[in-house]
C-alpha cells in the first residue's frame, strides 16, 4: 500500500505540537522534578555515608574488645611472671623471666596506643555520624518542602498531561512506523523537537537555509524530507497543512 505522505506529515505536525505542550507542561514545574532527584540522591549518598561509618564503629568496637582480651591475659602473664621472680634459683631463670616481663610490657604499651587510637576514632566517626544525621534530617525536611510544591504542580496540569499523553499514543500508533522511529531518535537529540516547520526559508528548529527548490518540494508534501543540517523532519508552513481535521478524525473522534 502506498503511503499517504501528507496524511503522515499531518500526523507528525500534530505529534511534534502535542510534545511541544507536554514540554511546557514540564516547564512549568522548572527544576523541581530534578531538585527532587538531586536531593534523593544526596539522601541516599548520605545513608551510604553513615552506613560506612557504622560499620567502621562495629569494628572499632570488635577490635577494641579484643585488644582488652590481649591485655587482662598479659596483665595475668605479668603476675605469674613476678610471682616466679621470688622463686628463681639462677642468673639464667632470671634473666629468662626478666626478659618475658619486658616483653610483656611492650605488648601492654602496643596495645594500650591502640587502645586510644582506636577510641580517638571512635569518638570522631561518632561525631561525623550525628553531623552527618543532621544534615540529612535538613535535607529531607527540604525534600519534603519540595514533593509538596511539586505536588501542587503535577495536580494543576494532571489533567491537562493526561489528555495530551491521550492524544500522543493515538497518533503514534497511527503514523508509520520508519517515519515516528525517526522523529523519536531526533526528538529525543534535540530537546523534544523532532520535526519543524519552514520558517522564513529556513529549518525551524537550527535555522539552516533551505533552497527554493527544497522548500517547494517540502509544500507538496509527495515525499518525506528531512532537515540536512540537524536531521528534523521538515514541514511545511502551518496553512499548508490541516491538523485539525486529522485530529478530528484520527485522535479526538476515537475512543
Amino acid at each position: 500500500m502506498a503511503v499517504n505522505v501528507r496524511r503522515e506529515l499531518e500526523m507528525v505536525a500534530r505529534l511534534q505540537h502535542v510534545d511541544s505542550q507536554l514540554k511546557d507542561l514540564e516547564l512549568e514545574k522548572g527544576d523541581l522534578p530534578n531538585l527532587v532527584n538531586k536531593l534523593n540522591d544526596e539522601i541516599d549518598k548520605r545513608e551510604t555515608e553513615v552506613k560506612e561509618l557504622e560499620d567502621r564503629l562495629a569494628e572499632i568496637g570488635k577490635q577494641k574488645r579484643s585488644n582488652d582480651g590481649q591485655i587482662q591475659l598479659l596483665r595475668m602473664k605479668l603476675e605469674k611472671y613476678k610471682e616466679q621472680l621470688y622463686t628463681v634459683t639462677t642468673n639464667r631463670e632470671y634473666d629468662a623471666i626478666t626478659a618475658e616481663i619486658d616483653t610483656a610490657r611492650g605488648q601492654m604499651e602496643s596495645l594500650d596506643t591502640s587502645q586510644k587510637a582506636l577510641i580517638e576514632e571512635e569518638n570522631l566517626i561518632t561525631l561525623q555520624i550525628s553531623d552527618l544525621g543532621d544534615r540529612t534530617d535538613e535535607v529531607r525536611s527540604e525534600l519534603g518542602e519540595r514533593k509538596g510544591e511539586l505536588g501542587s504542580k503535577q495536580e494543576e496540569t494532571e489533567d491537562e498531561e493526561n489528555r495530551l499523553m491521550h492524544d500522543r499514543e493515538k497518533l503514534a500508533v497511527r503514523i508509520k512506523k520508519p517515519i515516528l522511529a525517526h522523529y523519536e531518535r531526533i526528538r529525543q537529540a534535540r530537546s523534544g523537537i523532532g520535526a519543524a516547520h519552514i520558517d522564513r526559508g529556513a529549518c525551524g528548529a537550527c535555522y539552516a537555509v533551505v533552497p527554493p527548490q527544497r522548500q517547494a518540494e517540502i509544500r507538496k508534501m509527495e515525499d518525506i524530507i528531512l532537515c540536512e543540517s540537524c536531521g528534523v523532519l521538515l514541514l511545511p508552513e502551518a496553512e499548508h497543512l490541516d491538523m485539525e481535521s486529522e485530529l478530528a478524525t484520527g485522535v479526538s473522534g476515537e475512543s
